[in-house]
């Protein structure tokens, strides 16, 4: 009996030294019909507040970023999620506009208004990559202020073009323990467990 007290604490104290795992927000539509989409994967991407942040271009995460790819079309089938990467997102015209309105949409979970911005994005978009829905993967903190704020947020989602609101949106937040996780594997257990939190909701990812 003492062997497994001492087992069961020991435990603990591992648990809380590693950080607790994170929970999962899930806000999904079931009217929002992205069945046959083809999705276009973009890259992860820094943000900042409310905004795209001015880092995003010096921001690189390839292992989150293989992540995404191998997540959504071992999901969908390679035919059907199509990845964008970081270099090809930098040079598609308005994209720092386009995601700063996402991140502000994703937070009031409303529709997105067509405007300059939305409409050249989405017009260059369709034009390189073909029409379809649009996955994110947002992360408001880069590795230097994790190191130093023990956090990573994380927030998720699927955008539908043709309705221009949200299918579905996760959001996610680690804190680090006694032992802080190093910070690519803490954005890859984020993104792993926000697919899994989606999967259990809504059954697939689309």
């Amino acid at each position: 009996m003492k062997v497994l007290v001492s087992l069961l604490a020991l435990l603990s104290l591992v648990l809380v030294a590693c950080g607790g795992g994170p929970s999962v927000n899930v806000y999904h539509r079931a009217d929002v019909d992205t069945a046959n989409s083809r999705i276009v994967v973009f890259p992860m991407l820094l943000c900042q507040g409310g905004a795209l942040s001015s880092a995003n271009g010096q921001y690189s995460n390839p292992i989150a970023d293989a992540l995404l790819t191998k997540s959504w079309a071992e999901a969908l089938g390679a035919d059907n999620a199509i990845s964008i990467p970081k270099l090809a997102f930098d040079k598609i015209p308005k994209a720092n506009e386009f995601v700063t309105l996402i991140v502000k949409s994703a937070d009031t979970i409303s529709t997105l208004a067509q405007s300059g911005a939305s409409t050249e994005f989405l017009a260059a978009v369709k034009k390189q990559f073909g029409d379809g829905a649009l996955a994110f993967a947002l992360v408001f903190e880069d590795k230097a202020q994790y190191e130093n704020g023990k956090k990573v947020h994380l927030n998720m989602g699927l955008f539908d073009v043709k309705m221009m609101t949200w299918k579905w949106i996760t959001k996610t937040v680690y804190e680090a323990g006694m032992v802080p996780k190093p910070y690519e594997m803490v954005v890859q257990d984020l993104v792993d467990e926000s697919f899994k939190a989606l999967k259990e909701k809504a059954g697939s990812l689309r």
